[in-house]
């Protein structure tokens, strides 16, 4: 993780160790969860992304996995915008 110009910029690793960057715009609690809104960096749609949080035990290192539940992603997205929408207009494409 590296903080750039009051950004948080998350690296996350896929299945074949390839990098993606993401810029971490939010965490929402959402049903006893966090959830990690995302916007991955270069992103030509300016679409978020809805990542579920799970900490170590020991609290020393976060997985990032992408939420399946369109549900949940749906309710954490819909938290988000109530949140953001103002100050993220210019740089979020968002869905009504």
């Amino acid at each position: 993780m590296n903080n750039s110009n009051d950004k948080v910029i998350i690296e996350l690793y896929d299945n074949e160790r390839q990098v993606h960057k993401y810029e971490l715009l939010d965490i929402v609690n959402y049903d006893d969860k966090e959830y990690a809104v995302m916007l991955q960096e270069y992103s030509l749609d300016s679409e978020v992304e809805i990542f579920c949080l799970k900490h170590s035990k020991d609290k020393s290192a976060t997985l990032y996995k992408p939420e399946p539940d369109n549900y949940i992603a749906s309710q954490v997205y819909e938290m988000f915008k109530e949140k953001f929408q103002k100050y993220y207009s210019d740089r979020i494409k968002f869905k009504e």
